[in-house]
């Protein structure tokens, strides 16, 4: 792995542990709160019985949502530490640890073995993966033969042009978001077919608001994480320049937010 990736993976683990941000949206820190994610598993059909797989499960929100809700068995991977410690917490505080087990562990590079997993899901995560393509082989690999793939991301109405990708002093789920035809092809080289579509971009214009409220503006939010050049919002040096770098990448991709549904063909 090259150093860029790791310093990239390691300034996005720091700013989703961060205590405000995990309070400003609910710990679900997605679109779409645990609204989106029942939609998700209905769109999954996960029931009781099945292994199912949250990439970058964060505090572990979705994973107990879902082991509560569905009863099936939840495993939730992530690179923080100190996120999984809190997953773990919680799903003893929901009385469902028999449930879940939650690994730290890299959505690149996942610890199980072949078609492990009845359905694997994520939620705003896909994007911030820096070898994509490794991601969607290994999730590929770990889900059954007949097996679902189901997330919901970024989707960028264009791709950032290269000159903006030069200037960008930041990493995040918008940077890294692909088109809708990105994703598709994504997946299908990795032998994913997708069957399913829904255009979620009014969740992603609710959760602006929602770290409007939580912040008070969009230039405190960026401050806030800024001394720790979060994935989300640019280094705290050069403020202006970096919101007006912020402008310009959400004029030229105007990004949206949707659901997808992929399908791993039976043998």
């Amino acid at each position: 792995m090259q150093d860029a990736d790791i310093s990239t993976k390691q300034t996005i683990t720091q700013a989703y542990e961060a205590e405000k941000f995990n309070r400003v949206m609910d710990e679900a820190l997605h679109p779409g709160g645990l609204e989106l994610t029942a939609r998700m598993a209905e769109v999954a059909g996960i029931r009781s019985g099945f292994r199912v797989l949250d990439i970058a499960s964060g505090r572990g929100t979705t994973a107990c949502f879902l082991a509560e809700t569905c009863g099936c068995h939840l495993v939730g991977i992530d690179l923080s530490a100190i996120s999984i410690s809190l997953a773990r917490r919680k799903s003893w505080l929901w009385k469902i640890s028999d449930s879940t087990d939650f690994l730290q562990a890299d959505a690149e590079n996942i610890p199980f073995r072949d078609s492990f997993f009845d359905v694997v899901v994520g939620e705003c995560s896909f994007s911030l993966l820096t070898d994509k393509e490794s991601g969607a082989m290994e999730i590929a690999r770990v889900l059954k033969p007949g097996g679902k793939l189901v997330l919901t991301d970024v989707i960028l109405s264009h791709l950032i042009s290269s000159d903006l990708r030069r200037s960008l002093t930041f990493d995040c789920c918008f940077s890294g978001a692909q088109t809708h035809k990105g994703y598709m092809d994504i997946f299908a080289a990795a032998g994913l077919q997708c069957d399913h579509f829904e255009d979620h971009s009014r969740s992603l214009k609710k959760v602006t608001y929602q770290v409007i409220t939580g912040y008070g503006s969009l230039s405190a939010f960026w401050e806030q994480f800024g001394p720790r050049t979060s994935p989300c919002c640019p280094a705290s040096e050069g403020g202006d320049s970096s919101r007006k770098l912020w402008l310009q990448l959400f004029r030229e991709t105007k990004p949206g937010y949707g659901l997808f549904s992929f399908g791993k063909p039976r043998i």
